[in-house]
């Protein structure tokens, strides 16, 4: 009888292969930061098992393991993802970064995410509204508005929910620093919304949803795009959603779900207003509760893949 290795199970990698999971884990680069690296830069380029899946030769890790020091260093990753090794070497030993690999700083590097949200974090517990929007929006300026909606704000507000958890914060520094954000985002959405010209997107959240932050942060999206975004909040009836978007001249209909909400009702919801909207409308739905199988409806997982839809169109 032959006996089974954890290698040769069934749809385990092949030896010399990493999932990208395993890929992330040895090399501190987020899952989603590998997928958006191949989408925009076309590396690192994975094989597909039949099933889909990423695999990744095992030698790439300490490629990206310098690509990551080097990210530490200034460098944008479009700039040096697609250069030879030697030519990576080269420029780590001018940067002066050759002495090895540092997991927690490559994390940070590579996920881009905001060194000041450690500040944002000890703003919010002393309720310094003040300190806390300078640093939103010194970090705005710095990242740029997609980088900061994906890299800030959203870590922000995940931050906050896992402080509160854990009691390190209370519900009352969460509901401080979501009311100090969405003030934020509609103030920087306001100069978009003035001179945006293409069509309307009605913008809303299910009967019963009110964590809206996730609505904040996809409406400064698509003014971005330049559309004109009625924004209908939270806890909007299906009736009023579908009202607003026959009687405004809408284009689409943008629908965010939080995680809040059961996946029976989001499901629900969804099929009770796509029912009710025209039947050539978009229904665009995105939001960490948002089902992962839709019908009459397209979901987005993430807020560059809206972006990069409304720049297709």
């Amino acid at each position: 009888m032959v006996r089974r290795t954890a290698a040769t199970k069934p749809g385990a990698p092949s030896p010399g292969l990493l999932s990208i999971g395993a890929l992330s884990r040895a090399t501190g680069i987020p899952v989603q930061t590998l997928r958006t690296w191949e989408r925009r830069y076309d590396s690192p380029r994975p094989e597909r098992k039949p099933s889909g899946h990423r695999l990744y030769p095992a030698s790439l890790v300490e490629r990206l393991r310098k690509v990551v020091q080097l990210m530490s260093h200034g460098h944008r990753p479009g700039e040096i993802l697609a250069l030879p090794s030697p030519e990576l070497d080269s420029l780590l030993s001018l940067s002066g970064g050759g002495g090895g690999f540092d997991p927690p700083a490559a994390l940070a590097s590579a996920s881009g995410i905001d060194p000041a949200i450690t500040e944002m974090l000890e703003a919010v517990a002393k309720f310094d509204r003040g300190a806390l929007i300078a640093l939103l929006g010194s970090s705005w300026a710095r990242l740029g508005p997609l980088q900061f909606l994906e890299l800030c704000a959203g870590p922000l507000m995940t931050e906050v929910g896992s402080a509160w958890k854990t009691g390190k914060l209370e519900i009352r520094h969460e509901h401080f620093a979501t009311a100090c954000l969405a003030g934020f985002l509609r103030g920087v959405r306001e100069p978009f919304d003035r001179q945006a010209r293409g069509p309307r997107v009605i913008a809303a959240m299910l009967p019963g949803d009110s964590h809206e932050g996730g609505l904040l942060m996809a409406s400064v999206v698509l003014a971005l795009r330049g559309r004109r975004v009625v924004y209908l909040g939270a806890d909007t009836p299906i009736e009023q959603i579908s009202t607003a978007a026959s009687e405004g001249e809408a284009r689409a209909v943008a629908l965010s779900i939080s995680a809040a909400v059961p996946k029976r009702r989001a499901l629900d919801g969804i099929r009770a207003l796509r029912r009710a909207l025209p039947r050539r409308m978009p229904l665009w739905v995105g939001g960490a509760g948002a089902p992962k199988v839709l019908k009459g409806a397209e979901r987005f997982e993430t807020l560059e893949a809206l972006d990069e839809h409304l720049e297709r169109q």
